[in-house]
């Protein structure tokens, strides 16, 4: 058989034909399957080749036998077929030992044998190989060979270039399938390891297989690790992980891996992940003490999320203030903090720790801060209120933190290192940072602005309006300064704190010092967190606080003391007590400013501020935009109302010019409210708003007797009932309810403050300017004319002109308690000089005195006359007494 025939090809020239029928024909024939068939094909190549070039086969002398390079090859075949001497170097090196005997046109014709036998090969010892490919040079070769050998060759130089995973000599008395499937089981372990995903790794290990394992003692320590590392449990090495732990109990490395083990056998290792964390801040043993908290201590895990909490950056000083840079300066929460507080959320917690999570999670703080101030104090407690100090506390507040001596329970050394780490991290960022380096340098600078960073919307304006939301004293010349520097801010951005202070200094109250020992400072924090809680969240943080509020302790000169005893006193619950606040008292009117939701003014039992009616209209613009004509309304009168400053004013106008409707009535109505005289609503605009025509007719009068001239009459008792019930009916829409609100307060404000009206003033008949009322004027002028009638009678037996000197002071008499009468009828002496000339046509028309009802309400004469409670009540609550409303 000619050589074309077995390489299954014509005769030709191409060498590249040749080359790739040769290796077509190739796998047909294994080296050690089919030594004799692979040698003919290999010789068929060559003879090819040499044709190829123009070189004849019959010109070579013959050879006796086998020639030297198929000798060369044969003695390769016969190295890789025995399972004694494939996997030892020194029969490697005796075989290249060989090859140097060889010519070097004999050793070029046997190099593409060996590669293709190296190729088709199964698993060999890479430092076996190395020796073979080290003496043939073929790494120095590569770009000589055409690409398509090339490519094979280098992948073969990359994979022996690798260590073998053990000593591969140990396996020379295995027969060859023992050692193939040994070899072959180790690798595929050791490429799951390092080029694939775990996950793999650990599905390959748990295959059922009967495989023998090398007994090289060196490889097992290895495969250990790698099982260890990738989550396979393994009871050898976890016998081989304690006792190196108990060699060298020091050594975190044998410490993690002996961890990872008992962690993979389900077994207890907090004795080994506290110190792996402490020492090194391994991630998996912060996540492994997470998980073990969440199940035996889920009281501390909020403590532990936040003791693993990392992160810090330079402060920025490099930067000006309205730089973004600004912020990475600051102390943070990572993302990996935050979903692991997305993953508490849905944990079983107990209240304290539940609510520290949800103010974690942004939720508001007081539920938490309630849940603290009402539990005993323990050293979780005392954890748990360095943690709310850490970004509510001061900077004296920090520094106990720091010497602060970890409990009894395993976890707490872990929580007190990482709060302390966040203790110093604060401590350097409210002394170092640049924003409130400024704030400071302003505040110590009389006269001096603040910078314009901090009055724009800036990152550093956030910052320090963060820093002073902590809770920080602030003695009288800094809290002025504080007020001065930013006034041009509104008082809503304000953090609570600062404006609680603020409100007491000007309402000449002020906040005592606290303390200088920690439990005292804990005792004037947790005064003061009552006083912020109700200016933030008033109902709901005395909801959270009402069972420990009669335990909670205050100092008396303390204004937590006094609002505790209001409190208390009350014995209402908290809406109502909220709803019936007097904004003349210095700390309830504190409170109230910050109560301005349209339904709270409306259900207040007090008439509300005509600032807190603004700030509504302001703050809920939106939520009263689907009613119109009660915005302009309340915008009109806010507008008119002389006890709000000019610029709130001026805002109302604005918005009450920016209402539009395509309606010829409209620039009219709206003109009419600017200059405070607004026109009547025909019935049918009313009806399709939505508005009762008689409730709109009683609000344009009252609004004309207030602002129709440049001195306001009060409306008369009629008018206002029918506006209090119109505000107290629910089917009035809010905004209109509103408007009505502060026609009412308007109304209150100008009643005129008298003593309170009582018997005995009523019968001081020279006091002209006074009020009478039925029951009185009746029994003075019975009594009137009882005297007189006698004495006249007497005097005109003595003289005639006697007789008229004592009519004539009856007369005058009479006529004080006319006036007086008409007083209380809120007539004046225009209806008296009425009534005396009506009388000489009319003689029983001064009757009707006896028998018409006075003014219910008071009025520029003064209250009305009766029962002494009816002095203490405010207008509203007379109104809805005269309406046959309670409450």
């Amino acid at each position: 058989m000619s050589c074309w025939e077995r390489l299954g090809i014509e005769p030709t020239d191409d060498q590249n034909i040749i080359r790739s029928a040769y290796r077509a024909r190739l796998p047909d024939v294994h080296p050690e399957r089919d030594p004799e068939g692979f040698q003919a094909l290999r010789s068929a190549y060559e003879d090819a080749l040499r044709e190829a070039r123009g070189e004849t086969v019959g010109e070579q002398p013959p050879l006796p036998g086998a020639s030297a390079s198929e000798q060369a090859v044969q003695q390769f075949v016969e190295l890789l077929q025995d399972a004694g001497r494939r996997f030892r170097p020194e029969a490697w090196q005796d075989y290249c030992r060989v090859l140097d005997q060889l010519p070097l046109d004999v050793l070029e014709s046997v190099d593409g044998s060996l590669r293709q036998i190296l190729l088709s090969n199964g698993p060999l010892s890479h430092r076996c190989v190395n020796l073979l490919t080290e003496r043939m040079a073929w790494a120095n070769r590569l770009m000589q060979l055409p690409f398509e050998e090339a490519e094979p060759l280098d992948q073969l130089l990359q994979r022996i270039a690798e260590p073998d995973p053990f000593d591969l000599a140990s396996l020379s008395d295995w027969p060859i399938v023992a050692q193939v499937e040994n070899l072959w089981y180790v690798r595929t372990l050791e490429h799951l390891f390092r080029n694939r995903p775990l996950q793999e790794f650990r599905g390959w290990c748990s295959l059922h297989l009967c495989l023998p394992m090398p007994a090289d003692p060196d490889y097992y320590p290895r495969l250990y690790r790698q099982c260890t590392l990738a989550g396979v449990a393994l009871g050898d090495a976890l016998d081989h992980y304690q006792a190196l732990h108990a060699e060298t109990p020091d050594d975190l490395d044998i410490q993690y891996l002996l961890a990872l083990q008992k962690q993979h056998h389900d077994q207890d290792a907090l004795d080994l992940w506290i110190p792996l964390w402490r020492e090194r801040e391994m991630p998996e043993a912060a996540a492994w003490l997470l998980a073990w908290s969440a199940h035996h201590s889920p009281e501390r895990l909020p403590l532990l999320i936040l003791a693993f909490n990392r992160s810090q950056s330079e402060l920025g000083h490099q930067h000006p203030l309205d730089a973004y840079q600004l912020a990475d300066g600051e102390p943070a929460q990572t993302p990996q903090t935050l979903a692991r507080w997305q993953r508490a959320a849905i944990t079983e917690l107990p209240p304290l720790a539940r609510t520290f999570v949800a103010w974690q999670m942004g939720d508001s703080e007081w539920p938490f801060l309630a849940e603290l101030l009402g539990v005993a104090d323990t050293p979780l407690t005392q954890l748990y209120r360095q943690a709310w100090l850490l970004q509510r506390g001061d900077d004296a507040d920090l520094e106990p933190l720091l010497n602060l001596e970890a409990g009894d329970h395993p976890l707490d050394a872990v929580l007190v290192q990482g709060l302390q780490h966040h203790a110093r991290q604060q401590r350097q960022w409210l002394r170092e940072s640049p924003a409130l380096l400024a704030l400071q340098q302003v505040l110590h600078t009389p006269g001096a602005p603040l910078p314009q960073a901090l009055l724009d919307n800036t990152v550093a304006r956030a910052q320090v309006l963060r820093t002073l939301r902590r809770l920080h004293w602030h003695d009288d010349a800094t809290l002025q300064r504080l007020g001065e520097v930013f006034a041009p801010l509104p008082n809503n951005w304000l953090p609570p704190s600062l404006l609680l202070q603020l409100r007491l200094q000007r309402s000449g109250h002020r906040l005592p010092p606290p303390p200088d020992d920690p439990q005292g400072r804990w005792h004037w924090q947790r005064q003061t967190l009552l006083l912020l809680g109700l200016l933030e969240q008033p109902e709901a943080w005395l909801e959270h606080l009402e069972p420990t509020l009669a335990t909670l302790p205050t100092d008396a000169e303390h204004p937590a003391h006094e609002a505790r005893a209001q409190l208390l006193a009350s014995a209402t619950t908290p809406r109502r007590w909220l709803l019936n606040l007097d904004e003349n008292d210095p700390l309830q009117g504190l409170i109230a400013a910050g109560q301005f939701s349209p339904q709270v003014l409306i259900d207040s039992t007090r008439l509300p501020s005509v600032a807190r009616l603004d700030a509504c209209a302001q703050q809920y613009g939106q939520e009263l935009a689907h009613d119109p004509f009660g915005q302009m309304l309340l915008d009109a009168l806010l507008h008119h109302d002389p006890d709000l400053p000019q610029e709130e004013r001026n805002q109302a106008l604005q918005r009450l010019l920016a209402f539009t409707c395509p309606g010829v009535w409209f620039e009219p109505f709206r003109e009419g409210l600017v200059k405070g005289r607004p026109q009547n609503l025909a019935q049918s605009i009313c009806t399709d708003n939505g508005l009762v025509f008689a409730t709109m007719e009683a609000i344009f009068d009252a609004m004309r007797e207030l602002l129709g001239s440049a001195r306001p009459h009060l409306p008369g008792t009629r008018l206002l009932r029918k506006l209090q019930k119109a505000k107290d009916a629910n089917a009035t829409p809010t905004a209109v309810r509103l408007a009505i609100t502060l026609l009412l307060s308007r109304c209150e404000r100008l009643l005129p403050e008298h003593a309170p009206t009582t018997w005995r003033s009523q019968w001081r008949m020279w006091r002209l300017g006074g009020r009478l009322n039925r029951v009185n004027f009746t029994l003075q002028t019975l009594g009137l004319v009882g005297v007189a009638l006698p004495l006249t009678f007497l005097a005109d037996k003595l003289s005639s002109s006697l007789a008229m000197a004592v009519l004539g002071g009856a007369f005058l008499i009479l006529v004080t308690c006319l006036l007086r009468r008409l007083h209380d009828m809120s007539r004046g002496v225009g209806t008296l000089m009425m009534l005396l000339l009506g009388s000489f046509l009319l003689p029983y028309m001064l009757l009707v005195l006896f028998f018409w009802p006075g003014d219910p309400l008071p009025n520029r004469y003064g209250p009305p006359g009766g029962k002494a409670t009816n002095a203490t009540l405010d207008l509203q609550a007379r109104l809805r007494r005269l309406n046959g409303v309670e409450g």
